[in-house]
């Protein structure tokens, strides 16, 4: 069964594990349990998809599969404009958002603080970002499940039906944290599709970089880094515009079947055990 639905108990996995790990937070925020967790445990939860990816390749793929999951999660021989994107695309954006919106609009002694972990100096908070939220979250969704999909999908096809799961993933979420809890039905709309457009992003560049879970990993932390330091609702919505703007031209350019200009990244069976190729061609 696991063989033959691997997709399925990944998705299932990732949810159960970091279910688990925030369900105190979410019953203590309700009044269930009379004591407050740590924040921290919303950190440690972000931890389930990567654990997911890692049993279910050991379990399906063996040693040589986990190899090469290990070996992508720290690829970082890419050309050297895939390592800027990653590290600095997030915040090239967010003063552009300032610009349009004015500089009076955000606060510079803040910016790369979270709310959710005021006592993180910035630094260590971007690191927590990149390690939890990166890396926890982009060794399952783009390491182990994009190319899963993207093996009998287009790279959009793939990238639409992974952003569903990647939403669903966050639904404890809108019962403890700050930012989900306030949102009303058309912020959640706002929100998934915020999903999408950073789904269709990360989709290029992975496939664009064979596969590399490390700039998939960087991006996405350096991205929430991004969006959750204060600024106005107006920075929020000018950044969310100009990612939109990127997505848009990034479909548009590298065309929806691949989403990159060489090929997409895919599960192949070699050997007895899954490992990942390029159009057929070996990373």
């Amino acid at each position: 069964m696991l063989y033959r639905h691997p997709l399925l108990f990944f998705f299932l996995l990732s949810y159960a594990i970091s279910w688990s790990v925030w369900l105190p937070l979410l019953l203590a925020k309700q009044g269930i349990i009379p004591y407050q967790p740590p924040q921290y445990l919303h950190l440690v939860g972000s931890l389930g998809p990567a654990l997911a990816a890692l049993i279910m390749t050991r379990v399906c793929s063996g040693s040589v599969g986990l190899r090469d999951l290990l070996r992508r999660m720290f690829e970082w021989r890419v050309a050297l404009r895939w390592h800027a994107i990653a590290w600095l695309s997030p915040f090239l954006l967010f003063f552009v958002a300032v610009l349009f919106t004015g500089w009076n609009s955000w606060e510079p002694q803040s910016f790369g603080r979270s709310a959710e972990y005021p006592e993180l100096p910035a630094l260590l908070y971007g690191v927590a970002s990149i390690v939890f939220y990166g890396w926890g979250e982009e060794t399952g969704w783009r390491g182990f499940a994009l190319p899963h999909l993207q093996t009998h999908h287009s790279a959009l096809k793939a990238t639409v039906i992974l952003s569903l799961g990647w939403a669903l993933w966050h639904l404890p979420l809108f019962g403890f944290t700050p930012g989900f809890s306030r949102m009303g039905v058309a912020e959640v709309l706002g929100w998934y599709f915020s999903i999408l457009t950073g789904a269709i992003l990360l989709t290029w560049l992975t496939n664009s970089t064979r596969g590399s879970i490390l700039i998939a990993a960087i991006f996405h932390g350096t991205m929430d880094i991004v969006f959750v330091s204060p600024a106005s609702p107006s920075i929020a919505n000018a950044l969310g515009a100009l990612i939109t703007v990127w997505g848009i031209a990034v479909l548009v350019i590298a065309r929806p079947q691949y989403l990159s200009g060489t090929g997409k990244v895919l599960v192949g069976q070699e050997e007895d055990a899954y490992k990942v190729i390029v159009q057929g061609q070996r990373t």
